[in-house]
């Protein structure tokens, strides 16, 4: 009983300090600076194409 309370403990112990340690966060080759500019991008990149295509609509009701 004592081993398998060891056990139990040790496990609890290394747990904890895994998430101290960020555990649960992603890990990427990306550093974070450059991921928050490609998601900066990204967003960009989708307010362009939604502001294209409103225009495009636009631009398709005036002909008719």
């Amino acid at each position: 009983m004592r081993l398998i309370g060891i056990v139990l403990v040790l496990g609890i112990i290394g747990w904890v300090l895994y998430q101290a340690a960020g555990g649960g966060e992603v890990e990427t080759a990306i550093p974070a600076e450059y991921q928050k500019s490609l998601d900066t991008a990204k967003e960009l990149e989708k307010a362009m194409k939604e502001a294209t295509k409103k225009s495009m609509q636009e631009a398709e009701d005036r002909a008719l």
